[in-house]
């Protein structure tokens, strides 16, 4: 069986070549993999780095992206899951749904049917409250732990619930999160639905957004469902973004209940806790995540880059752009480093991340897109579109006039990007992000499944 080499430059694994030793995609040299030191505890996340583009001009300040590329198993092996007869730890779920006037009819019923099927999901000892909201908000059921007694009371709590008033959705936010850190477990899911634009209390997409990161400073995942076409998209996106969870998009009131017992499923299989990617980074460089959702900081030649609790059976793709110091022609710069987290089982576990590597020539003799890796240029393009629509559509939200600013904007830096395609790539794609800039300005049906889809780029949120 042939070995397996690494690209130091792009960051490519493929198979020993016969005869060559540089890599087919941009021609850096290549490596043997190095295998886990045999005392080093099993990995069983995979990762791998790759860069976008392998040669920068002389004298120059130059921004390149990192792609870094996460998978979590289906399932952790056993010897990683919780040690509980169910393989996982306990969950602690609190369900924010809005009952505001306009939730009236099937909506309501789909929302109640929804937490019936999620009661039937949860274990037995799984800590369960029901938070509603309309022109106040209200927790209905307080903060226990699930038997077949605390399922009868929150049955009858929903028999009773009806739809009226307006729409509450801060203060709503805000009694789900004080729930849930009541008593707090394991893992910690706070899930608001609604339907409707918030308009009593905060309204402001960055300051309800800013109760969702604090949630998730405090290890709780914030997860949104929106419903309909009346709802804000940007401010449930944002919720979701902050506080580390999942936004997703409903059209049709008959996927309430699939969608909420999915995203508690996808919390209670957790695969990876607290998950950072961890770089050493050369002196002077720079780097800034495309998400929101990936928090960062840095400093002493190190960074880190937050990704927070992944569940099973996912793929992740974690674009940075680095800004790297002007170096001299001859000259080579690498990143390096590791994927951390945390197993089901309490284990802190280290997954290896190749190296990457920038060399440096004349500036006179660089072409613009010397050394560009397409096939990594055209998903670190895919996500920056993504990160376009929702920076349009958060800024949307503000003002028409902030939005149009924003827009020029991105469709600029698209534009640069993507001329690493080909200027003829680069018009279309400046051509296709425009239109859609327009749709969602006009068509709020059309930014609602925008945001949705840009947000399951960033973060493989699913459909159920």
């Amino acid at each position: 069986m042939p070995r397996l080499m690494r690209c130091q430059y792009c960051g490519l694994l493929q198979d020993e070549p016969v005869g060559v030793k540089t890599c087919s995609r941009c021609g850096g040299e290549l490596d043997f993999e190095t295998p886990p030191a045999p005392d080093q505890a099993a990995s069983y996340v995979q990762a791998q780095m790759e860069l976008d583009q392998v040669a920068a001009p002389s004298g120059r300040n130059v921004d390149r992206y990192l792609l870094v590329t996460v998978r979590t198993p289906n399932q952790v092996p056993t010897e990683e899951t919780a040690a509980t007869e169910t393989g996982r730890q306990t969950l602690n779920f609190t369900a924010v749904l809005d009952v505001s006037g306009s939730m009236r009819g099937p909506k309501l019923g789909q929302a109640k049917e929804a937490v019936r099927h999620a009661l039937r999901r949860l274990h037995d000892g799984d800590v369960f409250s029901l938070v509603i909201f309309s022109s106040d908000a209200r927790c209905i059921f307080e903060p226990a732990e699930i038997d077949d007694q605390s399922r009868r009371v929150v049955e009858s709590a929903l028999q009773e619930m009806q739809a009226g008033g307006m729409t509450a959705l801060c203060g709503g936010l805000e009694m789900g999160l004080e729930k849930v850190a009541a008593r707090k477990q394991e893992t910690n899911l706070v899930l608001l639905l609604s339907d409707g634009q918030a308009n009593v209390g905060e309204t402001d997409v960055e300051m309800v957004g800013q109760r969702g990161f604090e949630a998730r400073q405090q290890g709780v995942i914030v997860s949104t469902l929106g419903v309909g076409s009346d709802y804000n998209e940007a401010l449930m996106a944002e919720i979701a973004t902050q506080g580390g969870g999942r936004f997703y998009h409903v059209t049709d009131a008959g996927q309430i209940s699939a969608y909420l017992t999915g995203e508690l499923g996808e919390v209670a299989a957790l695969a990876a806790r607290e998950m950072t990617i961890r770089l050493q980074i050369p002196a002077g460089a720079a780097l800034f995540p495309l998400s929101a959702a990936y928090p960062a900081r840095q400093g002493a030649g190190e960074a880190t880059v937050s990704i927070g609790d992944v569940p099973s059976g996912i793929e992740l793709q974690v674009p940075i752009r680095l800004t790297l110091p002007a170096q001299p022609a001859g000259s080579r710069l690498s990143v390096e480093g590791a994927l951390d987290y945390r197993s089901p089982a309490g284990n802190h576990l280290t997954t290896p991340l190749n190296r990457v590597t920038v060399r440096f020539k004349d500036h006179a003799a660089f072409d613009r897109r010397e050394g560009a890796v397409i096939p990594v240029v055209e998903r670190v393009l895919e996500q920056m579109k993504a990160a376009n629509v929702l920076g349009v559509s958060r800024a949307m939200a503000k003002s028409t006039a902030e939005g149009a600013q924003r827009a020029d904007a991105e469709l600029g830096q698209l534009r640069e990007y993507a001329a690493l395609l080909g200027q003829e790539r680069a018009e279309e794609e400046q051509s296709k992000m425009a239109a859609r800039f327009q749709e969602m300005k006009q068509a709020p049906a059309q930014a609602k499944a925008a945001v949705a889809d840009a947000f399951s780029v960033q973060r493989s949120a699913k459909k159920f």
